[in-house]
């Protein structure tokens, strides 16, 4: 029996129909119910999170659902509509005799005749207000409708949408700076003509492509010269073959000429904190001695002190050797640091304590922007930051929608779930995505039991695992548990295992980062 005949062997019962219309960026949550779903979408794009799947759903697809799945929609930056079409199915079992079954067409389809599909829709919304007597023409419309889905069947896969190739060709520009990168060529890479290539650059990105280059060439630039790099070799890695052309260009962007700018941000202070090394940084301010996490590889013109912020021991009395040597003018530090230890920084240099828990990392940024009377530089970082975290969260959205998001961490003792800050910050906060559990009531993480982790199961998991031994078998032991095959995330193929040196760090300077490293892991 061919696979079609074999659905039309299910009888099916109509129930009922309602029509959806969710606001631009809105969601709809809808219960489970004992009865299967057909998700029809008319018009607009967004996402649908289910029991079982992460979707996308567009214009003329229709979504299956089998019976017991509760269920989100939702929309992109337009309007979706559509209708939501409850049926029953029954086969016949032994003696011939008609049962109910979960066994039916799942899934996503895409209908040849979109019109068609919509007509179905407004036929059933007709139908379904009128009395018992139109009971067959709406068991005939039922049918109808599934004979579109029958001739479809499962939605092949979908082409590249121009967002996604103008935002593949932008990452692509960001990871080859050094190459000479022509309109032609990218239109090519983007798989569009030249024109229209550069007017959907602008329409998406904001710039044209050539201005959108000369940016992110003079971002990168900066921080290599602050790195150590010399203008020649700085011009190269960024593109520019003739580094007085090099010098030319960065001059008529920054106002100052290389060599200038390094000596316009070189400051005598010094930073005992990594995250608050990392907000100078942001800042365009260059610490003479600094405390950095190790995968900050960049601005080697610094003294560079232990990654140690306890304030005793013998790494603690080589940072405060090292400063003794740097003789800097200020000292930035935490208020985690005991008073002890202060009292030893203060000994060498005013000290400024920046609130940790108490204060976020914006407020953070801001507190030492006051003390170094770089107010206008903090606004404008934070301004641009906004504008690109609201772009990233567009783009996530429309590939994961409403879905939940934990944040694990594997150490070598336990197990932690993390809440707003460090990775959430920027999930929790910037993506508005949501956890399953109560955010704010973590301050930072929460040891939990290995037994306890089921708790913390969402549609979508971050893993980050500490780059030890003793965390390594952890994190494979705890694969080959049949606790974790239970898990929603792993049966759907949604865990995303990350390095801890990538969203660790609760600072300006990592956040930025970690913009871009999700667009790239959920895009």
């Amino acid at each position: 029996m061919k696979v079609n005949e074999k659905k039309a062997g299910k009888m099916l019962k109509y129930s009922s129909i309602d029509s959806f219309e969710v606001s631009w960026y809105g969601e709809m949550v809808h219960a489970a119910t004992a009865e299967h779903f057909a998700i029809l979408c008319t018009s607009g794009s967004g996402t649908l999170v289910s029991n079982e799947h992460i979707s996308r759903l567009n214009e003329g697809e229709v979504y299956l659902l089998a019976p017991g799945q509760r269920f989100k929609l939702a929309a992109d930056e337009q309007v979706l509509k559509g209708c939501m079409v409850r049926f029953e199915v029954y086969e016949y079992g032994e003696e011939q005799q008609m049962i109910a079954t979960h066994a039916f067409m799942e899934g996503l389809f895409w209908c040849k005749d979109p019109q068609q599909l919509a007509l179905s829709c407004d036929r059933l919304l007709q139908l379904d207000v009128a009395g018992d007597e139109e009971h067959f023409n709406r068991q005939v419309a039922l049918y109808g409708l599934m004979t579109l889905l029958v001739e479809a069947e499962a939605k092949p896969e979908s082409v590249e949408s121009t967002a996604s190739a103008i935002a593949r060709v932008a990452d692509y520009m960001n990871e080859h700076l050094d190459h000479d990168l022509k309109r032609d060529e990218l239109a090519k890479l983007a798989g569009l003509s030249p024109g229209y290539f550069s007017w959907a650059f602008q329409q998406y990105i904001g710039k044209t492509p050539t201005a959108y280059l000369v940016e992110v060439r003079m971002k990168r630039a900066k921080e290599l010269l602050l790195s150590g790099d010399g203008v020649k070799e700085t011009a190269v890695r960024v593109g520019y073959e003739d580094e007085f052309y090099f010098s030319r260009r960065f001059k008529q962007k920054m106002g100052l000429s290389p060599n200038a700018f390094v000596k316009s941000r070189r400051y005598s202070i010094a930073s005992v904190s990594d995250p608050i090394s990392g907000s100078l940084l942001a800042l365009g301010l260059l610490p003479k001695a600094a405390a950095f996490y190790p995968n900050h590889e960049l601005y080697n013109r610094m003294t560079r002190l232990h990654s140690y912020e306890l304030g005793e021991g013998q790494i603690w009395q080589d940072n405060v050797d090292q400063l003794r040597a740097s003789e800097p003018e200020l000292i930035f530090c935490t208020d985690i640091l005991a008073e002890r230890a202060r009292k030893e920084l203060e000994q060498i240099a005013p000290t400024v304590a920046i609130p940790w828990l108490s204060a976020d990392w914006r407020e953070q940024l801001r507190m030492i922007a006051e003390v170094m009377e770089h107010r206008a530089e903090a606004e404008t970082w934070l301004s641009e930051y906004d504008g690109k975290a609201e772009a990233v969260y567009r783009k996530v959205r429309r590939n994961i929608g409403g879905a939940t998001v934990n944040i694990w961490r594997i150490t070598d003792s336990e197990y932690r779930i993390y809440g707003k800050r460090n990775a959430g910050a920027v999930l929790y906060d910037d993506f508005r995505l949501a956890a399953t559990h109560r955010l704010d009531d973590i301050n930072v993480f929460e040891a939990v039991t290995k037994e306890a982790l089921e708790k913390y199961d969402a549609d979508m998991l971050i893993i980050m695992v500490d780059s030890t031994q003793q965390a390594a078998r952890e994190w494979k032991a705890l694969q080959a548990s049949e606790q974790w095959h239970r898990l929603t995330a792993v049966r759907h193929g949604h865990v995303y295992e990350v390095g801890t040196e990538k969203l660790f760090e609760y600072s300006a300077w990592s956040h930025d980062r970690a913009l871009s490293y999700f667009m790239r892991l959920f895009g």
